[in-house]
């Protein structure tokens, strides 16, 4: 997955949707977490940099303008690497070589590698979201069938359900995840 939902931003940009937050900290804490972590900084500091980071989000995300193509997710990791080099900054009374920043500073086969984990964590936290919009026979259903690639009569077998119930449970995830990203910016 490459997008972040466009609907998602308007949302976080107008007044206080604590909902949209909600999903958006569900969404992306654990990447930016992960990318952080990734840099070398220990637990407590790399939890700190992350509400850092969210608290900036809070007062750039109204000024924030999509420009297609664009990329909100390299803003973000614009945000993320600035409030890293201030706190190395702020902790800085230690002389700490130079080189040992270079990740910071530029960073770019870092930032491939962390961008894909980014990408794998974001897409396990939609569907952890969206997996609680169904009854979980239909989720299973669903999850057999699309992402394990089972035949529609094995998991109808399987499940104790008729073929049509499987095809109903493909159809209604895949329109609920086509809704829900439908206004997806490539990033």
């Amino acid at each position: 997955m490459h997008t972040t939902s466009l609907t998602l931003l308007d949302r976080l940009r107008g007044p206080r949707d604590g909902d949209a937050w909600d999903r958006f900290v569900r969404l992306y804490s654990a990447g930016l977490y992960s990318w952080v972590r990734g840099h070398g900084f220990r637990h407590d500091d790399a939890a700190d940099l992350v509400q850092d980071v969210f608290t900036t989000l809070v007062q750039k995300l109204p000024e924030f303008e999509y420009e297609r193509g664009g990329s909100f997710r390299a803003w973000l990791w614009t945000v993320t690497r600035n409030k890293c080099r201030e706190h190395v900054r702020r902790r800085r009374p230690v002389a700490v070589p130079d080189e040992a920043l270079a990740d910071l500073e530029g960073g770019a086969a870092t930032e491939d590698v962390s961008a894909e984990e980014f990408r794998r964590e974001l897409m396990r936290r939609v569907t952890a979201v969206l997996e609680t919009d169904f009854p979980p026979a239909v989720w299973r259903a669903f999850w057999a069938h699309v992402i394990d690639e089972k035949p529609a009569s094995r998991v109808a077998a399987e499940q104790g359900i008729n073929i049509w119930a499987v095809y109903t449970a493909k159809t209604r995830v895949l329109a609920r995840l086509n809704e829900e990203l439908a206004d997806l910016a490539e990033d």
